[in-house]
């Protein structure tokens, strides 16, 4: 009885997991596609650009996006070996536990090697802008950064303390 229980806790939880991952990987490309055109059109009209500069900036957004539509391409084959992964340790008498973080290990590596992808991006567009484009770039990314921080999606999750504090006794 107890083992039966188990394994369909276990069933449900890896089901959660990879519905999860399933809505995560289908959503968040092309979001990413439309921010990035968004923040690089706000960024290269406010520090006006010369024309060399916004040929440059268009290099390097279409390298972002062939990178993410090469991401984008594996998904779907990571999602099933992931789901094959987890139907296999689930069935099996013995969950092997270095199987299944291999596997996760291996995508971590992914987005270590996207992080770098990015910055290395960074870089570039960095090196082609001038001292005063520099400065309006760092006031900017403050703006953007306060927007994200304070937008939509930090008031569902936090509820704010209102309630006083008593005073502590003397």
């Amino acid at each position: 009885m107890f083992k039966k229980t188990s394994i369909i806790c276990l069933i449900v939880l890896a089901g959660i997991f990879l519905a999860a991952g399933f809505g995560c990987a289908k959503k968040k490309p092309e979001r990413f596609e439309e921010k990035l055109g968004q923040m690089i059109d706000k960024i290269s009209s406010s520090l006006d650009l010369t024309e060399s500069q916004k040929l440059t900036t268009a290099v390097i957004k279409e390298e972002i996006l062939k990178k993410n539509a090469e991401k984008k391409k594996s998904i779907p084959a990571e999602m099933k070996e992931m789901e094959a992964a987890f139907t296999k340790q689930i069935e099996g008498e013995k969950f092997n536990e270095k199987e299944l973080n291999k596997i996760m290990d291996t995508q971590a590596a992914q987005k270590e090697e996207m992080r770098r992808f990015m910055i290395g991006q960074l870089a570039k567009f960095h090196a082609i802008l001038t001292p005063s484009q520099r400065k309006k770039l760092t006031e900017i990314l403050k703006e953007l950064g306060s927007e994200r921080r304070s937008g939509p999606r930090r008031e569902h999750g936090r509820k704010e303390i209102t309630a006083e504090r008593p005073e502590p006794n003397k």
